[in-house]
């Protein structure tokens, strides 16, 4: 330590005043740093000390500045409670307290252990008597008297256009004298405006020198205010902020027989899926695969699905209260189609809701927000509190979707205790029982428009009977199909992807989804933003269309464009091998979702091709095949 410099006129005989002079380390009173200088490399190499008027230089390769003493007050500020500059004090100081919040100590500003100890029994003694223990009313806090006596400090009119006031952000006082020049002179202004406190320190070392400049440059005494104080209360480590040196990937039940049958494999979330079957770069493999669902049959991994049971007395009014369709008259042994909206009235995901029994239900979410979901469940029940138990049970199960004319008969030769039939086992239909030996939870449902059962077995036993379904189908020409054919085969039917078909602000009827809301629930979560918002225009809504044959296929998120103005966007498109089209979903302008209206789609080469609205599904209109 090469010297310290004391901005006071003279340093009072502390503790620690008298260990620096033990070192016999130089302090300098009424002294400041005023300029550096710097050496080879730009390294600090000298610091220019102003000492009552007179200069001289000290050789340093590091300058530390003490800003003062500082209340470590984050949390009861974001509690309520504020922050004021007291200029006697020198230093912030506590002030209006919110009910039922007490400060004591060393945040107050006392310096005295025996000061703190008894400002600690006063909070203490208030605190139980707000909770409601004993009678009387609250003790009155001592006043604090300056810790420090404040620093001599210029005057913000006084103050170089070259000093420093954020050391984040290198925000002078010429910066800031600016800011309020232009109007912006409330402390919340000024931040917003110049950025100050902004950077890593988060205001700590900036936030009382800007307050005191802005006070000064608004020709104002007294105390000033920093800007509001938020999460979190103390800085992060960077090791929180770098996160995982991996990333967590998860892989299904039947994971070794993809491979074994030559998939390619994509991520899906944290998952790894097929995304067909056949070497990478083979495209044709996915209208293969899409061909022998609708020709014959097709087996998928689903595994990646999410699955809750939720059990108890409350089960239906808990999903009444969260999805937007009604569940109270729904029977037992039948599946519902279900959409989640948030507090916006934005969709955040779909799945299907099966009732075993009055207070048990399966509930499905689609693989990317499952842990979404479950978070989304828990929150809303510690609301609630309803009498509801919810156990995410997605890795217990194992999942498959048999899909395509034959499913029914090669299901049923692998079972002698559920009935398949199509009157025992209507569509949207729930049974439990043994496939294969194995016991299964059997949904009649699928995304891709055919005869289909989901099947979902512990997850030990998915791949005996992934094999065993694929053995009973081989004179059917069943075949395993990935992502890739799935997300064709569900284009074909117009159902939509979450995410992919909707966005964060997505609401049900801009999704063209509105037949899934029941307006008539009394409460559902998102169902006053959706009804604030409905009274507004939609400006945009999901249609789907279709191009001219031979024209090139728009890529996702490509424009949609009227008049050279955006008016929405391609979300899904891609050439149908049933249908024998380029096929898609687009946002477009209320006009253009009438039937065989047209609309310009903008190709990510500029070029614009002409697509025409018309009905979903593209195929099977009737829904005949899903049907059985």
């Amino acid at each position: 330590v090469g010297l310290i410099a004391d901005r006071r006129g003279s340093v009072p005989e502390t503790d620690l005043v008298a260990a620096v002079r033990a070192r016999n380390l130089t302090v300098a009173t009424n002294a400041r740093p005023v300029a550096t200088s710097a050496g080879r490399g730009g390294r600090l190499r000298q610091v220019t000390i102003d000492a009552s008027g007179a200069t001289f230089r000290v050789d340093a390769d590091l300058l530390a500045v003490s800003l003062g003493i500082q209340p470590a007050a984050s949390l009861l500020c974001q509690a309520g409670a504020t922050l004021r500059l007291d200029p006697d004090a020198g230093w912030m100081m506590l002030s209006d307290l919110p009910p039922g919040v007490f400060a004591a100590g060393s945040v107050r500003g006392l310096a005295a252990l025996d000061d703190r100890t008894e400002d600690g029994r006063r909070a203490g003694f208030n605190a139980a008597r707000y909770a409601g223990f004993g009678d009387g009313g609250l003790a009155q806090a001592p006043t604090v008297s300056p810790r420090n006596p404040a620093l001599p400090r210029e005057s913000g009119a006084a103050l170089s256009s070259e000093a420093f006031i954020d050391f984040d952000e290198d925000l002078t006082p010429g910066d800031l004298r600016e800011t309020v020049s232009l109007g912006y002179d409330h402390m919340e202004l000024v931040k917003r405006f110049s950025t100050v406190g902004m950077g890593p320190s988060q205001g700590r070392h900036s936030s009382m020198e800007a307050a005191r400049l802005v006070r000064d440059l608004r020709g104002e005494t007294g105390p000033a205010s920093p800007t509001t104080q938020r999460p979190p209360y103390r800085p992060e480590k960077f090791a929180v902020l770098a996160g995982p040196h991996h990333t967590p990937v998860r892989l299904t039940p039947m994971h070794d027989r993809h491979l074994e049958a030559g998939a390619t494999m994509m991520n899906a979330g944290a998952w790894k899926r097929p995304a067909y079957y056949g070497p990478a770069g083979d495209r044709t493999a996915i209208q293969r695969e899409v061909m022998a669902v609708r020709r014959h049959l097709g087996l998928i991994d689903v595994s990646t699905l999410g699955g809750f049971d939720i059990r108890g007395t409350d089960a239906t009014e808990f999903l009444q209260r969260l999805y937007t369709g009604g569940f109270k008259t729904q029977k037992t042994g039948m599946g519902r189609y279900v959409l989640a909206t948030d507090q916006t009235g934005a969709i955040i995901d779909d799945g299907i809701a099966a009732k075993l029994s009055d207070h048990h239900f399966y509930v499905t979410a689609s693989t990317g927000a499952t842990e979404r979901m479950h978070r989304h469940f828990l929150w809303w029940n510690t609301q609630w509190r309803l009498d509801v138990d919810i156990t995410n049970v997605t890795a217990a199960y194992g999942a498959m979707n048999l899909a395509g004319r034959w499913s029914r008969a090669v299901l049923q030769t692998l079972t002698d205790n559920i009935d398949l039939s199509a009157n025992a086992f209507p569509y949207m239909g729930v049974r439990e029982g043994h496939i294969a030996g194995i016991p299964a939870r059997v949904l009649r449902a699928g995304f891709v428009g055919e005869l289909g059962f989901e099947i979902h077995c512990p997850s030990g036993e998915a791949e005996a009977l992934w094999d065993a379904i694929l053995h009973a189908g081989r004179d059917h020409g069943i075949m395993p199909f990935g992502v890739e054919a799935q997300r064709l085969l569900r284009l074909e039917k117009g159902h939509i992807i979450i995410g992919q078909d909707t966005d964060g602000l997505t609401t049900p009827h801009e999704a063209a989804m509105g037949w899934a809301v029941a307006d008539r629930k009394p409460f559902f979560v998102g169902q006053r933003a959706m009804r604030i918002r409905s009274a507004a225009p939609i400006k945009a809504v999901l249609a789907g269309f279709r191009l001219d044959d031979g024209a090139s296929c728009p890529e996702e998120c490509t424009l949609v464009i009227r008049d050279g103005v955006i008016v929405g966007r391609v979300t899904s498109a891609a050439l149908s091998p049933s249908v024998g089209r380029v096929i898609g979903l687009a946002y477009v302008a209320p006009d253009q979702a009438e039937i065989g209206a047209r609309f310009d789609i903008r190709l990510s080469n500029g070029v614009e091709v002409t697509a025409e609205t018309v009905s979903v599904p593209f195929y099977d209109p009737g829904n005949d095949r899903q049907k059985g």
